[in-house]
């Protein structure tokens, strides 16, 4: 029965990402459980299978159908009631409308004096408002591997943004009444409550715990969580209801009340919680199911099988909403339940502590494969660490932010000295959690796993529990264990097997920043990081987590790449658009050592960026023009600088490579004047690929130089909608006239030319048409 159970399940996702994603394999995936089934003679179970997949396709295809907006893009004005928000990150304040006809839109604030921030947080759930701004689709994932927003709100039923620049163009009139927006009013004055009173360390954590809401947690904080596999810790799931619901039915119990009423209350209370805790799946999940529970116990009948009942939570959710399939929290929270209940049978035969590390192994083991899919790292501390956290944060942290925020309302003087030894415990922990996440030794990085290896991974982790449940010698999931080992390295040394190398031009907004791979990965170059310029502002303006092209591209795509270690980071001269973002890439790469170029002088933002670098103790090589090295797939050769330009652009690095048997020009932010000095040094000067100069301004790319290089392809790395209008148009000209190839950041998002030792292989772009956004960051 359990098995048949798993089969619908498996069918209705199958049916769902068919219709979605349009990938005709999954049609011979699903036909397998129908095909085993007719083969053991089982008619009817093989009819109901084929029926719900058919009912699936159907339902998911009227979905795909309703994602069309009602909105044209023309509109300077919408009206609807406020769903979320609002949300604050200094001068941007971000909402969620619903217009009448219930299509969302992101509406974006930007707020001009700190007078307008009390009058921005009035705007909070359930307003009805009138809203004037700018309509404009939101942006795509342009880089590959990278979150896509668009795609994640269109599953929200959200197609467009507004840009609104003050609050005076947000008319608000009266309030929704609905239980929903009542439910959703309450939980936004509770987060804005723990804002208010709750010390800086524990207004995160307590808001997460208490109604599902991590933007008051720190940045850093989260990634910790995240990096070391406790980010479930904070999402309200099976785990926070189960306490809950067993605290409140105690409560009521002993307050006289019979187990009947006492159960009504919590059938009634449940679905509440679950609207204030922010109705994530996980919420969901675990609400439905302890409501399930409750009222099947009602009816007197003989206990229902929990394996069951969470099968039917998931079929019946991605029945209502078909896109819960590719939220994390959804696929987290029934694979790891699923697991745990399947295992029930050991668990139950083991003392306290030997079900607690067990626990522990099967639910990182479950989520293994989808943690590495979406986050390619896992860390091995991870089991030891739930061990720990799993009971301070449900035994101690848990029930004292309960505490806390009760004694709140009813006693302040009180809730002052309560709150101390809970605010020293959390920041210590957290301090904790910093410090061991600083340890990369033990995180195994996996790159981004095809779907054919997760597959793999998923089967191998299930004859593992297969073992597990045996009640045999442990010498039996050995094989398990090795089947896992094995993927895991298979998946690691991948691309040390691979004939082709790899130039990817990133997408950092306005600056620079190139990956260099070489065919069986034999060497890893980064040219530059991106970075943002940084402008005096005001206190309350200050974004709590500024984008950081380093930490939010780079990293994260040399990750999805596998890529742990640097063998070379060159940064091409002292403009934070190409260092700004190597803070990020030394924190969390091995580098062997920097390339800079040769001077006498640095900017004082340059040198504090260099002082840095030594105190890592990573070894910097002032480079200058004659400067070459050769590696296994390619060799390169350094043009550029003398070593005695000032700092500045004309300082930059220009390196040649030869590189699938092209020749391949990198300039940094080289103007005119270097460009001639090049080709007085270098007469004979060629390249196939240019990394055009200076983002295209027209300071750089003269049209000697251009035509003497004789390129084939120009790559232009430039923020779309720039206020500098790069690249110009007289440099595009001028790129045309040769004859090349333009490949843009702006238009196309991140590029990525694959070649062998033959030539070069494919080209292909993050993103597939032009598509310009333009707003403020």
């Amino acid at each position: 029965m359990k098995n048949d159970t798993v089969w619908f399940v498996l069918s209705g996702a199958a049916a769902v990402h068919l219709i979605v994603s349009q990938e005709i394999w999954v049609l011979g995936a699903a036909a397998c459980p129908l095909v085993l089934l007719l083969a053991r003679k089982r008619a009817l179970p093989a009819v109901l299978l084929l029926l719900l997949f058919l009912l699936f396709s159907l339902r998911t295809v009227w979905a795909e159908h309703a994602h069309e907006s009602s909105l044209m893009g023309k509109e300077s004005v919408i009206q609807g009631t406020i769903e979320e928000g609002p949300h604050r990150d200094g001068s941007l304040v971000r909402y969620t409308l619903q217009m009448i006809n219930r299509e969302r839109v992101q509406v974006r604030l930007m707020l001009q004096e700190k007078t307008e921030i009390p009058v921005s947080a009035a705007y909070s759930p359930g307003r009805i408002c009138s809203i004037q701004g700018t309509l404009r689709r939101p942006s795509k994932a342009s880089n590959f591997h990278a979150f896509d927003y668009r795609q994640y709100l269109k599953q929200q039923h959200t197609y467009w943004e507004m840009k609104v620049d003050s609050v005076k163009d947000i008319r608000c009139s009266g309030s929704s009444r609905t239980p929903p927006h009542v439910l959703k009013t309450w939980r936004y004055d509770g987060i804005q409550h723990i804002d208010t009173v709750f010390p800086q360390s524990l207004r995160g954590i307590a808001a997460a715990l208490l109604f599902g809401e991590r933007h008051l947690l720190d940045a850093d904080t989260e990634t910790d969580y995240q990096s070391l596999g406790l980010i479930h810790l904070l999402a309200v799931s099976g785990l926070h209801v189960g306490l809950l619901s067993a605290m409140l039915y105690f409560l009521l119990l002993k307050a006289g009340m019979t187990r009947e009423k006492a159960e009504w209350i919590l059938l009634i209370l449940l679905p509440i919680y679950a609207v204030s805790a922010g109705a994530a799946p996980s919420v969901l999940r675990a609400v439905s199911m302890v409501s399930a529970f409750i009222i099947w116990n009602k009816t007197g009948r003989k206990r229902i099988d929990p394996f069951f009942v969470l099968c039917f939570a998931a079929l019946l959710f991605l029945w209502i909403h078909p896109y819960y399939l590719y939220h994390i929290g959804f696929q987290l929270s029934f694979l790891i339940s699923a697991s745990l209940l399947l295992s029930r049978t050991i668990l139950s035969q083991k003392s306290k502590w030997k079900a607690a590390v067990y626990v522990s192994v099967i639910a990182q083991c479950a989520g293994l494969p989808i943690i590495l899919y979406h986050f390619f790292e896992f860390s091995f501390l991870s089991i030891l660490l739930n061990l720990v956290f799993v009971p301070f944060i449900s035994v101690i942290v848990l029930p004292g932010v309960i505490l806390l925020f009760v004694l709140s309302f009813l006693n302040t003087s009180l809730f002052s000295v309560a709150v101390v030894p809970l605010e020293v415990s959390v920041s210590m922990v957290h301090q904790l959690l910093a410090d061991v996440g600083s340890w990369n030794v033990f995180t195994y990085t996996s790159g981004k796993p095809a779907l054919v290896v997760t597959g793999m991974l998923a089967a191998a982790v299930y004859f593992f529990f297969l073992r597990l449940e045996e009640k045999r010698s442990y010498r039996r999931l050995l094989l398990p264990v090795l089947f896992v080992a094995g993927i895991l390295t298979f998946q690691k040394v991948l691309p040390y097997m691979d004939s082709q190398g790899r130039v990817t031009m990133l997408d950092v907004g306005q600056g620079d920043s190139f990956l260099v791979e070489l065919p069986y990965r034999r060497a890893v170059y980064l040219i530059d990081t991106g970075g943002v310029p940084e402008f005096p502002k005001e206190e309350w303006k200050k974004r709590e987590a500024p984008y950081d092209p380093g930490e939010d591209v780079v990293v994260p795509f040399l990750k999805a790449e596998g890529i742990t270690k640097l063998d070379k980071l060159i940064i091409t001269h002292g403009d934070i658009d190409h260092y700004g973002g190597a803070r990020a890439v030394i924190e969390d790469m091995e580098v062997k050592e920097v390339l800079y170029g040769k001077g006498g002088d640095f900017k004082k933002a340059e040198s504090a960026f260099l002082h840095g670098i030594w105190k890592r103790d990573i070894p910097v090589v002032p480079v200058k023009q004659g400067m070459a090295w050769d590696e296994a797939g390619g060799s390169f050769q350094v043009l550029a600088p003398h070593g005695d330009e000032p700092a500045g652009n004309e300082r930059s690095i220009v390196l040649q490579a030869e590189l699938g048997d092209r020749k391949w020009l990198f300039t940094g932010d080289i103007g005119r004047e270097g460009e001639e000095e090049l080709l007085s040094d270098f007469p004979d000067i060629e390249a196939d690929i240019l990394k055009v100069g200076h983002h295209g301004s027209r300071t750089s790319s003269s049209p000697s130089f251009i035509e003497e290089l004789g390129i084939k392809a120009a790559l232009i790395s430039a923020g779309r909608c720039n206020r500098f209008g790069h690249p110009h148009e007289e440099t595009l000209k001028t790129l045309e006239t040769a004859g090349a190839q333009i490949h843009q950041t702006d238009e196309a998002g991140a590029v990525q030319i694959s070649f062998t030792k033959d030539g070069i292989q494919s080209l292909r772009t993050a993103l597939p048409a032009a598509e310009p956004n333009c707003e403020e960051s």
